[in-house]
C-alpha cells in the first residue's frame, strides 16, 4: 500500500492529469495484481466500477506486455484502446499501471505526453518507498570505568590524606 506521504503526492499527480484535459474523465492507479491504489474522477463513480476498471486495466496491460515479449518487441509503453465514445489508455509506472478513460475529443498527443511524465513521477515515488530504510548506524559506546571504581579512588585518596594527617599529628 502507498504510505501517507506518497499517497498525497500520487493524489496530486492524478489530479494534475485529470485537470490537464477536459476530456479526461477518470484516472486510476492500480498495482499489477489488479488492486486499485488511487483514483480521481470528474464524475461520481461507483467504487466497485473503479476497482473493476483497475483490475481489468492491469490484466490487459500484463497480457499485452507478455504478447510483445513473445514476439520480441521492446518494453511496452502505452496501450491505447479506441472506442466510439472515447479512449482507454494504460501505461506502466513500475510495479503499477496508470489508466485514463477519456471522451473522443481528447488531445491524444498531449495526453500521451502527460501520461509518460506522470508515470515517471509515480515510478520514482514508489521506488523510493520500496527501498528498504537502512538501519541506523550503531556507534560503539566507549568503555567507561564503573562508578564503583571512581568511588574507590576517592576513598583511597581520602584514606591516604587521613593517614598522612595522622602521621603529622604523631610527630608533635
Amino acid at each position: 500500500m502507498i504510505c501517507l506521504y506518497g499517497a498525497d503526492q500520487i493524489n496530486t499527480i492524478l489530479h494534475e492529469i485529470i485537470t490537464s484535459d477536459a476530456n479526461i474523465n477518470h484516472v486510476i492507479l492500480a498495482d499489477k495484481t489488479g488492486l486499485t491504489l488511487a483514483y480521481s474522477s470528474r464524475f461520481a463513480f461507483d467504487e466497485f466500477e473503479t476497482e473493476a476498471l483497475g483490475a481489468i486495466a492491469s490484466a490487459v496491460y500484463l497480457a499485452s506486455e507478455q504478447q510483445g515479449q513473445n514476439v520480441g518487441l521492446a518494453e511496452l509503453d502505452i496501450i491505447i484502446s479506441e472506442f466510439q465514445d472515447g479512449l482507454i489508455l494504460v501505461a506502466s509506472c513500475g510495479s503499477t499501471v496508470l489508466c485514463l478513460i477519456t471522451d473522443t475529443g481528447v488531445a491524444l498527443g498531449m495526453v500521451r505526453r502527460t501520461m509518460k511524465i506522470a508515470a515517471e513521477k509515480i515510478r520514482n515515488i514508489l521506488d523510493v518507498e520500496a527501498k528498504p530504510v537502512p538501519p541506523p548506524e550503531v556507534q560503539p559506546i566507549p568503555a567507561q570505568q564503573p562508578v564503583v571504581v571512581e568511588e574507590k579512588k576517592v576513598q583511597d585518596e581520602f584514606i591516604s590524606d587521613l593517614e598522612l594527617a595522622l602521621r603529622e599529628l604523631e610527630q608533635f
